[in-house]
């Protein structure tokens, strides 16, 4: 496959990778002069992956489709923004995600295979390249889940969470976009775990500032839109969210980013029938979900272990129930006409 070559009205720096608007003569950065108008890093060869193609950009990166020049396997190839390597404590939290990340080894997680830095100076990570579309977009086209499927769904994301969770990783921005459906399976896979933190490293190890707000706000915990120290119940609150959204169509709260903060911090989450009236869902699927988003973390699952096997009961309850409605439909009398 041939590297591609889009040009856009952006200026970029071949030392860091930064992207910048038009405009922009060199980096801010490291004080290179910028190229307008093509990613002078879709064609290179970083170290052994060539670059071929540019396939997402968030805050902390752009992601790419890179070939390894010996083995010609690709994969997904991460490069964090400018801003996020422009000090040595931005670089050693890119690095400390790799570290953390490549400790996962998980069917329901995407996992790290290489990190690596240029004589440049410019940082990457490599990891597995899912095939499948996201989250996000699964709910864009479908609208909702049936809540058997959902609940599906989140019992595989909480299996990959348990996985992080028990080495020490939290999440942090769990979201359907950090969430990648593979099409061969329909199996969800948790990738970008660039926000994650290694607790046992402790106030003193943290990379972040301390009361810093780093997430989404749609998903985000309340504890961890008032700065205060997490643990990885932050991650079941977006979980919960996420499968409120699965099962709705839509999110708890309507409102700008600031507004939905308010509301995760001081109002009662809505139930299903209320967000979605003539909605109904069972009583203790509706209990566990409500349980996951709750304000308070000492209210919530005590780890996602525990929302698997609350997950597994209530499957077991619905398989149990189907069994009984088919026995008592079969030992009813025939009907004669009469």
């Amino acid at each position: 496959m041939a590297a591609l070559q889009r040009r856009d009205d952006r200026a970029y720096c071949g030392t860091c990778g930064g992207a910048f608007p038009d405009g922009f003569r060199a980096c801010p950065y490291d004080g290179t002069p910028l190229v307008v108008g093509v990613d002078p890093l879709i064609g290179s060869v970083l170290d052994r992956y060539e670059i071929l193609d540019l396939v997402g950009e968030g805050g902390l990166g752009r992601v790419y489709i890179a070939q390894h020049v010996r083995l010609e396997r690709r994969y997904a190839l991460k490069v964090p923004s400018a801003k996020a390597a422009s000090t040595p404590k931005a670089r050693q939290r890119f690095a400390q995600e790799a570290i953390a990340a490549s400790r996962l080894d998980h069917p329901n997680v995407v996992g790290v295979v290489d990190f690596g830095e240029t004589p440049s100076g410019l940082i990457y990570i490599v990891m597995e390249l899912a095939d499948g579309d996201s989250l996000t977009r699964h709910l864009d086209y479908r609208g909702v889940f049936a809540p058997a499927e959902a609940l599906a769904m989140t019992r595989q994301i909480a299996l990959g969470l348990d996985h992080a969770h028990q080495r020490g990783l939290i999440h942090r921005d769990l979201k359907p976009d950090n969430i990648i459906i593979e099409a061969s399976d329909g199996r969800p896979r948790i990738l970008d775990f660039g926000l994650a933190i290694l607790r046992e490293l402790g106030d003193a190890g943290r990379l972040t500032t301390i009361g810093m707000v780093v997430g989404t706000p749609w998903y985000m915990a309340p504890e961890q839109a008032m700065g205060k120290p997490l643990d990885p119940r932050a991650d079941l609150f977006a979980l919960g969210i996420m499968t409120f959204e699965m099962m709705a169509g839509c999110l708890p709260f309507d409102g700008d980013p600031q507004q939905i903060i308010e509301k995760h911090i001081s109002a009662k989450m809505p139930r299903f029938a209320e967000r979605v009236p003539g909605l109904a869902i069972d009583p203790e699927v509706e209990a566990l979900v409500q349980r996951m988003m709750a304000r308070d973390p000492d209210e919530r699952p005590n780890s996602a272990a525990e929302v698997v096997g609350a997950i597994d009961e209530i499957i077991d309850r619905f398989t149990a129930d189907r069994v009984k409605a088919r026995f008592a439909r079969a030992a009813r009398p025939p009907r004669h006409p009469g």
